[in-house]
């Protein structure tokens, strides 16, 4: 596997992806889920999603193939603000922060000394971040939701399969236990998947506007795809 096809996986699944979950990699929960009505299925992602107003975690994070074998692993944090603000930062092996002001997209690979501007694809089947950052009443635009109650333990997950031709990705599955993100899973039109685990370490508390800004540093090349 070669650096340059870690970097694209990575930036895929990072902007193009938001993950949780493959099939086979299912996170285990408990066997009995009660499916929702269409309906319900996106009345509860809205709630959801509308109480979360700014979350920051740690992730842990794999990327699959369509055999199930693993690509790549990393490390990180990760913060999402309402309206629009999201940041990933992934740690070695191959260290890159993303960030977005909501206008604004950038890419940043600290070891390659090179920074990528772009402006953000505001639909959110084509970048999936803004799904914890953007405007939950427009997920039923983009968005077919099937949902699944495990009663015994109140979680809940959601299936979002796109409407629209085009999308990244085939499949997101987003896990909610105790009303906050536990994992997402991502399955790409290629089979990749994407599988993301979360640890909480706040939620619905102030997050400094400097987390998401950012200004290259001297000596970074910078690359515009405005």
């Amino acid at each position: 596997m070669t650096g340059d096809f870690v970097r694209c996986s990575r930036v895929l699944m990072l902007v193009a992806c938001f993950s949780a979950t493959s099939l086979p990699l299912v996170v285990a929960a408990p066997a009995a889920a009660k499916e929702l009505a269409s309906e319900q299925g996106v009345t509860g992602l809205v709630r959801d999603l509308s109480m979360m107003k700014s979350f920051n975690a740690t992730f842990h994070q794999w990327v699959s193939d369509a055999q199930n074998h693993v690509l790549q692993e990393v490390t990180g944090t990760m913060w999402v603000q309402r309206p629009g603000l999201f940041r990933w930062d992934t740690n070695d092996p191959y260290p890159q922060q993303i960030i977005s002001d909501g206008e604004v997209l950038w890419i940043y690979d600290l070891d390659l000394e090179q920074a990528t501007k772009r402006k953000l694809d505001k639909q959110v089947g084509n970048t999936p971040a803004l799904l914890l950052s953007g405007d939950p009443e427009k997920l039923a635009e983009s968005f077919t939701v099937r949902a699944s109650m495990y009663e015994e333990t109140g979680e809940v997950r959601y299936d979002l399969i796109p409407k629209h031709k085009g999308a990244l990705f085939e499949l997101l599955r987003v896990h909610f236990r105790s009303g906050k993100i536990h994992d997402m899973f991502l399955r790409d039109n290629l089979g990749q998947t994407t599988r993301i685990e979360f640890e909480t370490k706040a939620f619905n508390k102030p997050i400094d506007a400097k987390v998401f800004a950012f200004k290259p540093p001297k000596g970074v090349d910078v690359i515009e795809d405005m």
